[in-house]
């Protein structure tokens, strides 16, 4: 046993030699902790934790029983210990309680302890108590969707013009750069875009990710290319469906809200001639705007597309396809600039029935 350790348990001996609970009980779980004596550990916070006085003993009593250090793994006594610190007078540790809380019930810790409404209702609490990754989390537990939104009568004649349709809606259409660990480097393997549906959540394509990879996107709203540390947003793949060319992004450490559009128009109302506007990363030019008409309603293999004359290159798919009312019509997918300007994107349809499954 080196020095350090042999002085952390010493203190470790001295603190429990005197008898006290509460605060040395505490301290010399820690020393214990220090030390790398985790049965000792959990001995001296079991002590400490019996005490009214100490909410954050308890804590660490569910912490070891949650993770099986200096005891067996039960879950079950994790919870219950996190309970009453959860139901004790310190805000702090009520909300670490909660937020713990949460994730078991969430299913974090094995599918029998999923409970999707208990979970809703500790992640409730705990935003309650001002944690904002507590409201990050709620909104996690409901499933993404989409809002199917009517036309209007007044727009239906005119509509937007080009200048609206990009204010309104070019901060929720992002560029996704997909990059491999090299050695010691990153190395991109395919750029193309996302539309962010939800604060959290984004769709794009699956053909830019089938190749595995972590997808990335710069968020930078000073507009200017300095780009903070704040801005980088690294995303985790949720779900895909190949069959539909679709997959569900969720922000891995988000540091502020996206931006996003949640409303759309359905298939059966998309007319064959009106106009279109997409945006999108073509060469990896961000937020790039082009716009065209609708020039034909298609299924292939069961999946509803729509075909359009608004230019779709590589960059791209997972774009927006926006009607003059700025609804979401489709999800741009690919162009076959060979043999003309053909270009498609999926109907909205497709990416709600992906979203409900």
């Amino acid at each position: 046993m080196d020095r350090i350790s042999l002085l952390f348990g010493l203190l470790a001996l001295l603190l429990a030699g005197c008898g006290l609970s509460g605060e040395a009980g505490y301290q010399a779980g820690y020393a214990a902790r220090l030390a790398g004596d985790d049965d000792k550990a959990f001995e001296h916070y079991l002590d400490a934790a019996r005490s009214d006085n100490y909410p954050e003993a308890r804590y660490q009593v569910a912490g070891m029983y949650l993770e099986g250090r200096g005891t067996r793994q039960d879950t079950e006594q994790a919870i219950s210990w996190l309970t009453r610190v959860a139901e004790s007078g310190e805000p702090e540790w009520r909300n670490r309680a909660h937020r713990q809380l949460g994730l078991i019930y969430r299913g974090d810790h094995g599918e029998g302890f999923r409970d999707r409404r208990k979970a809703a209702e500790h992640f409730r609490l705990c935003a309650g108590l001002g944690d904002a990754d507590c409201g990050r989390l709620l909104a996690l537990l409901t499933p993404p969707s989409l809002r199917v939104v009517a036309a209007s009568r007044e727009s239906a004649v005119s509509g937007l013009p080009a200048v609206d349709i990009y204010a309104r809606h070019a901060a929720s259409v992002y560029k996704i750069v997909v990059y491999e660990q090299l050695g010691a480097g990153l190395e991109p393997i395919s750029v193309g875009s996302a539309i962010a549906i939800d604060p959290y959540r984004a769709i794009t394509s699956y053909h830019l990710l089938q190749a595995g990879g972590v997808p990335v996107s710069i968020d930078s709203r000073a507009g200017n290319d300095a780009v903070q540390e704040a801005d980088v947003q690294v995303w985790q793949v949720t779900r895909v469906d190949p069959r539909r060319d679709l997959a569900l992004l969720t922000l891995a450490e988000p540091v502020r809200p996206l931006n996003f559009t949640s409303g759309m128009a359905s298939f059966d109302r998309v007319r064959v001639g009106e106009k279109v506007f997409a945006i999108g990363a073509p060469a990896g030019l961000d937020k790039t705007l082009t716009e065209g008409i609708v020039s034909a309603l298609r299924t292939e293999n069961g999946v509803r597309l729509i075909q359009t004359s608004a230019p779709i290159t590589y960059g791209s798919s997972g774009g927006a396809l926006f009607d003059t009312e700025g609804r979401l019509l489709g999800m741009t997918i690919k162009g076959v600039q060979a043999w003309g300007n053909l270009n498609f994107a999926l109907s909205m349809d497709e990416v709600q029935a992906f979203l409900a499954e």
